[in-house]
């Protein structure tokens, strides 16, 4: 299948749709279980990533809905075609951006520097995560209420653990060793079992989609999702780095370790932008062989 201007505008708008929603939603989350161990200043600077990612996951969302209406008919001009437009916002695309961003206005009307975020903050950055469960091929199965719960949960755990990296590098900076030591410590615990979740629930959908392990290097689907699987391999050896060696370090009071905290965390944050693209790929260009 070729790879054409549009296919790639598909990509890049919808990792970028990923990328800032699952950052937003995950940091209201960060601040939900870090709350009493940060500065008001530091949570000034969190809420501040909160509501520009905000923002950018709305403004990708109605992006999208742009890309896709130019997309059906390959013209341009019909980005801004108000029967195309419409038609694209009636679908499951446009239900789950307008679930979207009504999650992403209570988190962010339910977070402020002087308290913890309130349960309808964290509610809506739930909603916002799990929003890209409501279109995608899981709908395609049958029955497709157990994949699509699958794919919630998938999300939940990806914002938890993806949304923390701004908010953890930005601890790091204080040169508190304290606090970053005690927040990479509560993070790293929670994680532990958030991660376990998520793969849990990620093999789950593979076997759901591939229809066969054999997919993974016969098809194009199969291949693209080996690449994501590589990049989680590699996310997954930075955490583990990160909470074996470096929390550890932090906690004995080893100043040079937020150093290299530092740098994993950018490497963490490379990575993590790496898989968007790759999934924004896989749920762009090619259906998954279990529906062919």
């Amino acid at each position: 299948m070729s790879f054409g201007v549009w296919d790639a505008a598909g990509v890049a708008v919808k990792a970028i749709a990923y990328a800032a929603t699952l950052g937003a939603s995950g940091a209201v989350l960060f601040l939900t279980y870090s709350h009493s161990l940060i500065a008001g200043s530091e949570r000034v600077r969190i809420l501040r990533q909160v509501r520009r990612s905000s923002v950018i996951a709305v403004i990708a969302g109605g992006v999208q809905i742009m890309v896709t209406a130019g997309s059906m008919s390959g013209n341009a001009a019909d980005l801004v075609s108000p029967p195309l437009l419409s038609m694209v916002s009636q679908t499951g695309l446009g239900r789950a951006i307008v679930i979207r961003a009504a999650g992403l206005l209570f988190a962010n009307f339910g977070t402020s520097p002087q308290r913890r975020p309130a349960w309808f903050a964290a509610a809506g950055a739930v909603a916002a995560a799990t929003s890209f469960a409501w279109v995608g091929h899981t709908h395609s199965l049958a029955p497709y209420w157990p994949p699509i719960l699958l794919v919630g949960i998938h999300l939940c755990a990806a914002a938890f653990w993806l949304g923390a990296l701004a908010p953890l590098l930005t601890i790091s900076q204080t040169g508190d060793l304290a606090v970053v030591a005690a927040t990479a410590a509560r993070f790293g615990a929670a994680a532990q079992y958030v991660v376990g979740v998520l793969i849990a629930a990620g093999l789950v959908l593979l076997w759901l989609l591939l229809g066969g392990l054999s997919q993974l290097w016969v098809s194009a689907y199969g291949r693209c999702l080996g690449l994501k699987l590589a990049l989680v391999a590699g996310l997954l050896s930075c955490a583990a780095f990160n909470k074996l060696r470096l929390t550890p370090r932090l906690t004995a009071g080893d100043s040079a370790a937020i150093h290299s905290l530092r740098a994993s965390i950018r490497l963490e944050m490379s990575l993590a932008a790496l898989i968007l693209v790759v999934t924004a790929a896989l749920t762009t260009l090619n259906g998954p062989p279990a529906l062919e």
